[in-house]
């Protein structure tokens, strides 16, 4: 829900508030920024998204390659890696190759699926497998905290997506915990890192979209 718009205050001479009922609700606008940067209310931010590339931006075919994990969280590479193809097959605008042809690649070409491709192996995976695009995928931070009463995950992840001749079309970093959707967005606590890795995602796919990523066929309804 965006933010309401601060009232009109106009200005006497000396450049003093001429309404005092204006002056009022203009210090407690200010009064609720400083509250905002102090931390004391906070709202999810939208991932941040750059669009790298001004030509057009359509996909048929997708490769994800293996994320590489930078958290302490383990397996949490596998947990985001499949989290993220499953929702670009729910999608249905896309061809996503399997997760078995892009690991037979990684082997084919040596590299451990621990260890980030260079532009060049990029361009070669997308080849053999037949995609448009490959998307990568870094997670900077990912954990579950242990309240009395529940679980809070927190997820950060630095995304790309390199079209099959080498640019880099689309970029991201998006962070999230399971709170954001309850004290803000009032959708009730994620509890997950499954979950809250769905609702990042979606996020992440929704701004792609907004920047110009096109399917070669529309979504399912």
């Amino acid at each position: 829900m965006a933010p309401r718009a601060a009232p009109a205050v106009t200005m006497g001479s000396g450049g003093r508030i001429s309404d005092p009922g204006r002056a009022c609700m203009l210090l407690a606008a200010a009064c609720l920024l400083l509250a905002t940067l102090a931390g004391c209310v906070s709202a999810p931010a939208s991932p941040q998204v750059q669009h790298l590339d001004s030509s057009e931006i359509k996909v048929c075919g997708i490769a994800v390659l293996p994320f590489i994990n930078e958290s302490d969280f383990d397996q949490g590479d596998v947990i985001l890696y499949r989290v993220f193809s499953a929702e670009l097959n729910a999608s249905g605008e896309f061809d996503v190759s399997l997760e078995g042809d892009v690991r037979r690649v990684y082997r084919q070409l040596r590299i451990s699926p621990k260890q980030a491709p260079d532009n060049e192996q990029m361009q070669i995976i997308a080849e053999r497998l037949g995609v448009d695009a490959v998307v990568t995928g870094r997670i900077i931070a990912m954990e579950e905290r242990r309240h009395r009463d529940y679980n809070e995950p927190r997820i950060a992840v630095d995304m790309k997506m390199v079209a099959a001749g080498g640019r880099t079309m689309l970029t991201a970093y998006h962070a999230r915990s399971g709170e954001d959707y309850r004290k803000v967005m009032h959708f009730g606590l994620e509890t997950t890192v499954t979950g809250l890795a769905r609702l990042l995602f979606d996020e992440i796919l929704d701004n792609w979209r907004a920047k110009g990523l096109q399917s070669c066929r529309p979504p399912r309804e």
